[in-house]
């Protein structure tokens, strides 16, 4: 038998390691700056840096899911693996990165080890859960959103070198593989497999109500990368065009670091409230907010640095609070059989069209300026309200 307090002490260290992992992912973003200065980087260039770890994580997840490695190895040695790999990744690109080619190939590997920690750490945390299966997969959605705005944490140091801010990530990173593999054990609860079965895509496709759950996550992936990518660089030049050019760096670091905060905190009550109004409702009224709010934030660029601090949190808080409920909402609609296949799936494409959103917004900005760049996210949440309206009017949006 297992203590019944261990489980939560299992959920704090996995918890905790896909914080420490995770800071991974925009590490390079967070001090663009300096290697927009070291690199004489255009704004094409700067997408890449998000674009790439993206690439990386979707090639990645479809690895560890077609080679089904959480299955075939201990689930916490594939994490423990992965996110050592990618500190190590990480210590490369601090220390002996000179041209801007590699540092993207080395990137693109950060991003391909992190598909080796979150869906396993997912399966370690469910396997701990039955009840409460929810709330466990919940607290590993906002460690994720928390540990992606780390690097903007560690800019807040004041360091000026960029290779060793960057260097913090892959310690933190290592740290996280130590934890696991020391301290975590799969659960006595079976949380399933990963498999992925290319016989099950046709199954898939004529699932409808599975269909409209897809298209609200794709609707909400166009939008939340494209936002978490380039807000940074939104809240710095707006911050220097007001005359305010001293400490720009710990500007929009604090502010970038406090959206994934807030981010990390609504994704974690947001499963709770979730559950009171139904996964559906809750998911149309976050999209609808965060839909508003790249309509508006453009409006605030150079002109009001309060206003404009206040609509990126809220933007914040409600562009990832509904990440976890898709995932949710397809084991509600799908037959369990296909649904490795169809998470695979899901994730695969709600991620590519993440590079899409990422890479047309330093286009559309100098097409129409930062006043309404952002807008064209507007797109996404739009997309996933629509295709969620019509899921509840299938089901009545019952709650479950």
């Amino acid at each position: 038998m297992f203590a019944l307090e261990s489980r939560w002490k299992i959920l704090i260290i996995l918890s905790l390691s896909a914080i420490l992992s995770f800071s991974l992912w925009f590490s390079a973003n967070a001090v663009i700056p300096q290697l927009t200065e070291y690199f004489n980087l255009t704004n094409s260039e700067k997408s890449l840096l998000s674009i790439i770890v993206t690439i990386g994580f979707i090639v990645g997840a479809l690895t560890y899911a077609v080679l089904n490695l959480p299955d075939v190895f201990k689930t916490k040695n594939v994490f423990a693996v992965s996110a050592g790999l990618g500190g190590l990744t990480s210590f490369i690109v601090a220390f002996f990165v000179e041209s801007f080619s590699v540092l993207l190939v080395l990137r693109f590997f950060t991003g391909f080890f992190l598909a080796g920690v979150y869906p396993p750490g997912m399966k370690l945390a469910s396997s701990w859960f039955q009840k409460k299966r929810g709330f466990a997969v919940g607290c590993m959605g906002a460690s994720l959103a928390l540990g992606s705005g780390m690097p903007y944490l560690f800019n807040l140091t004041g360091i000026p070198e960029w290779r060793i801010l960057i260097s913090f990530s892959g310690v933190a990173s290592l740290l996280s593989a130590v934890l696991v593999f020391l301290f975590v054990n799969e659960g006595p609860y079976t949380a399933g497999t990963i498999k992925f079965r290319i016989e099950n895509i046709k199954d898939i496709l004529r699932n409808e109500k599975l269909k409209l759950v897809n298209y609200g996550y794709f609707g909400h992936m166009w939008e939340l990368y494209a936002m978490w990518a380039w807000i940074p660089i939104f809240l710095r030049e707006s911050y220097m065009k007001t005359g305010a050019n001293d400490n720009s760096i710990l500007f929009f670091s604090l502010i970038t670091f406090l959206i994934f905060l807030f981010g990390s905190l609504t994704t974690f009550f947001g499963g709770l409230f979730a559950d009171k109004i139904g996964k559906a409702q809750f998911n149309i009224l976050m999209l609808s907010v965060s839909g508003f709010c790249s309509l508006i934030i453009g409006f605030t660029f150079g002109v009001n640095n309060i206003a404009m601090i206040i609509i990126a949190l809220i933007w914040g808080m409600s562009a990832v609070a509904d990440s976890p409920q898709y995932s949710g909402m397809a084991t509600e609609v799908g037959d369990k059989k296909y649904m490795g296949t169809a998470v695979t799936i899901q994730l695969a494409i709600g991620f590519f069209i993440s590079i899409i959103s990422i890479k047309l917004m330093p286009m559309v900005v100098d097409i129409v300026s930062w006043k309404y760049a952002f807008s064209i996210l507007f797109l996404g949440p739009l997309l996933g309200t629509i295709s969620l309206n019509r899921l509840c009017k299938k089901t009545k949006c019952e709650r479950k």
